[in-house]
């Protein structure tokens, strides 16, 4: 019945992503830095065991997980002070931790750890640190819990992702902080059955799924219900700022601090689905969208400046700089980083460079968005079977027939809260429903891992690239969740 799926392949591949292979120094740092999360989730735990939080060091847990990092072209002192802050959390919840105890005449459950990172300061010695413990990581592990352990760290840093865009609409993020470091701290311990980690998946998964709904309705009150949008992908004459990543409030106070002045402001990549929002779709400085998949290509012939956005993951270490500004955590290398979300000395830059020097012939894009027509589709079809496709438009038809069901088709490998919509109703007016994501992102792997507690009728997930995804993950989604993987 799907037979045509297995000619789809993976939009989001190696190639546009400028990432075919992984460096063996970023595996290193990046298990490096997942180790000390680790281990301080650990102690977190244990106070909250004792009834002692710690807002600060949770916040930094959080804001480390979702750090990606896909090449070492990264500003070098941004990533040593980020790890010799979470170093420091680390002893400080470990003290913390062992006072409480002895006060309490109680014994101190203590996680083995071989080295101290604080005293390690040159990142030569801390990239030997984490080459070390990424050679014993799964020492005596079975495949199985391998990779739901592998499983656990994609869906906690992916989650950290969405919850960091969360904070920047609401303080109360406690409940979110912590239970992200509690499903994390699962890979502390080897001795977990599988069963239980399984269990405790599926848990998560309804949690996230909660988290991507109220997420959801914070940009439309903060924004506007999302509408249909037409979509200039042609260029303008004049000054101008290319912004590219997921973080709509980067783009929000980028406009607001550009205010009157006169420079055109085109998204890239993931930010178009800003177009459908009422508030940025009225703002005259946001003109269009322009460039593919491959950064490669879109920053190098852009004649102004450029924002990447803080989870933006796509490699540009062999582009031309001098024009890029970042408010990534850990910033790319040589790369100007936005300091206390100042974006004047970039529009700065945007004057003084060239911009267009002529306006193109004029091209669009259409995106249809329209949750009442989603909802009165779905109301009509109480009690039957629907597919539900996210990622490539099939067929220019939004509904059909297919194999004896319907297919909706919600097209963009994004659309998050037109699929979370979907699924509610769905559940609502139970019908059986298939997904297919037909594209591979990592908010789409987010996003397919919060529907595992939903005991759908089939999960299918195009194949991805292995620089993107562990294939582990893969692995468990197929073998652990009965996620079926079009290759």
């Amino acid at each position: 019945m799907y037979e045509f799926l297995k000619n789809l392949s993976d939009k989001s591949n190696c190639q546009s992503m400028g990432i075919c292979s992984i460096d063996p120094t970023v595996s290193a740092i990046e298990e490096l830095l997942l180790s000390q999360i680790r281990e301080t989730s650990f102690y977190i735990l244990k106070l909250r065991d004792l009834g002692q939080t710690n807002r600060e060091i949770e916040k930094n847990l959080i804001k480390g997980l979702s750090i990606i990092m896909i090449n070492t072209s990264f500003d070098k002192d941004d990533l040593v002070n980020f790890l010799l802050t979470l170093c420091q959390d680390k002893k400080n919840a470990k003290e913390k931790y062992i006072s409480i105890c002895k006060e309490n005449r109680q014994p101190c459950e203590l996680i083995n750890s071989d080295f101290d990172l604080c005293e390690h300061c040159k990142l030569s010695s801390m990239i030997k640190i984490g080459e070390n413990k990424l050679q014993n990581k799964y020492r005596g592990v079975t495949q199985e819990k391998q990779r739901l352990f592998e499983l656990i760290t994609l869906f906690a840093k992916t989650s950290a992702i969405v919850l960091e865009l969360y904070k920047k609409i609401t303080n109360d993020t406690s409940y979110y902080d912590f239970e992200i470091i509690r499903f994390f701290a699962l890979t502390n311990t080897l001795s977990t059955r599988c069963e239980k980690l399984k269990r405790r998946i599926l848990e998560f998964s309804k949690m996230s799924f909660e988290l991507q709904h109220k997420i959801s309705e914070s940009f439309e009150n903060r924004w506007g219900k999302r509408q249909s949008a037409k979509i200039l992908l042609t260029p303008r004459k004049g000054k101008c700022i290319l912004i590219s990543g997921p973080d709509l409030f980067e783009l929000e106070k980028l406009l607001e601090t550009i205010g009157e002045r006169k420079i055109d402001v085109y998204t890239n990549s993931l930010m178009f689905i800003a177009h459908t929002y009422p508030k940025f779709k009225n703002n005259k400085n946001l003109v269009g969208h322009l460039g593919t998949q491959n950064p490669q290509i879109d920053f190098s012939d852009f004649p102004g400046a450029i924002l990447i956005t803080q989870n933006f993951v796509q490699k540009i270490d062999s582009l031309l700089r001098g024009t890029m500004y970042s408010n990534k955590i850990i910033a790319p290398n040589r790369v100007f980083k936005i300091k206390d979300n100042d974006y004047e000395p970039l529009i700065q830059a945007a004057l003084r460079l060239e911009g267009y020097d002529k306006t193109r012939e004029k091209s669009y894009m259409e995106i249809s968005h329209n949750f009442e027509k989603l909802d009165n589709t779905l109301k009509e079809l109480k009690g039957e079977s629907v597919v539900i496709m996210v990622g490539d438009n099939i067929d220019k038809d939004n509904v059909q027939d297919f194999g004896g069901k319907k297919v909706i088709n919600l097209e963009c490998p994004i659309e998050s809260d037109l699929l979370i919509r979907a699924l509610t109703k769905c559940k609502e007016f139970e019908i059986k429903t298939d997904l297919f994501f037909t594209t591979c992102t990592i908010s789409g792997i987010n996003t397919l891992m919060s529907t595992l507690f939903m005991n759908l009728e089939g999960l299918y997930l195009v194949n991805c690239s292995s620089a993107l995804i562990n294939p582990h993950v893969l692995e468990s989604l197929e073998l652990d969740f009965n996620v079926k993987i079009i290759r």
